[in-house]
Order: C-alpha cells, then structure tokens, then sequence
C-alpha cells in the first residue's frame, strides 16, 4: 500500500505539467505593436485621403530628389576617396623626400667637413714645405760664405798627399 501511494504522485505530476503547458498553448498572447509606443508624425490618414493625388505627386517629387541626392552623394564619396588615395600617395612621396633630403644634408655636412680638414692638412704640407725651403736657403747661404779659394783647397790637397806618403 505504501508503494502505490508513491507510484501515484508520478503520474499525478505528469498530468500536471502537461496541463499547464496545455492550458498556456490555448490563451493567445496579447501581441504588442511598435505603433502605440512611437510618436505620432502629424499627419492624419483620413486628410490624406482627402488631399488625394496632390500629395502623392509631392511625395514621388520627394523621394526622386531624395534619389537623386543619395546619388549625388555617392558620386561625391566616391570622389572623396579618391582624393584621400592621392593625398596619401602625395604625403608618402613627401616623407620619402624628406628622407633624401635630410640624407643628403647629413652627406654634404660630412664632405664639407672632409675638404676642412684636407685644406688644414695642405696649409700644414705648404707651410712645412716652406720651412724646409727656407732652412736649405740658410744652409746655401752658409755654404757660401765659407767656400774657400782654390788656392787654400790646392793646398789642402797637397797636405793630405804629404800625409799619405808619410804614412806609407
């Protein structure tokens, strides 16, 4: 007896799950539309009616302008784009310009630097040749003032033979 008293519960759960799944299955849902909760435009359907063809050629006016401006406005980005491609493609050969520019100013600042430091060192060269010039002309000129006669080198000769003969 006990077990059918728990056997029992089983099937009366079963039956009702099942009949509230069943019961909500029958009761429409009230739908909900998005045109209660939007903002009226001010323009009442029955004057519409009223106004008739009038206002639909002004809205077939309206929309072909509105056509004719959405294309407008394509051509224009379109245009835009194209714009921006080449004022990139002219900002990238400027910045490559600038490079070789600020290359070739760094090369110049060197070179200039180089012909410097050649021009010290041939003022150096010119200014050593010089001094050697100058000291061979004071070596010549010493050298002139003690040339002797030849009558002194004869004799100085003559005393270096007399010396080799009495040396033999």
């Amino acid at each position: 007896m006990n077990n059918w008293k728990r056997s029992m519960w089983i099937p009366t759960l079963l039956g009702l799950v099942l009949g509230v799944h069943a019961a909500f299955g029958q009761s429409p849902q009230p739908q909900t539309t998005s045109a209660q909760s939007s903002p009226r435009s001010g323009t009442d359907v029955s004057r519409q009616k009223a106004e008739g063809s009038r206002q639909s050629t002004d809205l077939i006016g309206a929309c072909a302008a509105a056509v004719e401006d959405l294309r407008a406005t394509r051509e224009l980005a379109a245009s835009l784009e194209t714009e921006n491609a080449a004022l990139k493609k002219q900002l990238d050969t400027a910045t490559q310009s600038i490079d070789l520019l600020t290359e070739l100013d760094v090369t110049r600042k060197s070179e200039t630097d180089a012909l410097r430091e050649t021009v010290a060192a041939k003022t150096q060269a010119i200014a050593a040749k010089d001094s050697v010039i100058e000291s061979q002309d004071k070596l010549i000129s010493a050298l002139k003032s003690k040339k002797s006669s030849p009558w002194k080198r004869l004799g100085d000769v003559l005393i270096g033979v007399g010396i080799a003969a009495v040396l033999r």
